[in-house]
């Protein structure tokens, strides 16, 4: 478990690392609707890339966790693993509700609009 955790935070996966990789809305051009739309959808997927990587490394160290309380038992594991574990779990849970606030994420934020959702024919008339 400590092998996977430290290969993702030495890699680009990292969440922290992802927070680092904006672009700003200049870069997509100016004077036009679509580079500030390009420039939101980016910032979405990015702020979303962000919060999984975090879940996923916390969920890593949450399965170490659980491995030392079923070797040990819940009471066998000191209270600051056990409060870790709360901890990780409650901000999953949180970070999969659909009307969380955190990151602009929650299952609703990785669902595409659909064309009829934005008034766009999809390129078809």
């Amino acid at each position: 478990m400590d092998e996977l955790l430290t290969s993702l935070a030495e890699s680009p996966a990292e969440h922290k690392k992802i927070g680092e990789q904006k672009v700003t809305t200049d870069s997509y051009g100016t004077g036009f609707s679509a580079a500030t739309d390009l420039h939101a959808a980016y910032e979405k997927v990015r702020a979303r890339l962000e919060g999984l990587s975090r879940t996923f490394g916390e969920t890593i160290e949450a399965l170490g966790i659980r491995v030392e309380i079923a070797e040990k038992g819940y009471a066998g594991v000191d209270q600051e693993e056990r409060d870790r574990f709360a901890e990780i779990q409650k901000r999953t849970e949180d970070f999969y509700k659909p009307d969380t606030a955190q990151d602009g994420a929650g299952k609703d934020a990785a669902k595409p609009k659909q064309p009829a959702d934005t008034g766009d024919s999809g390129g078809f008339s």
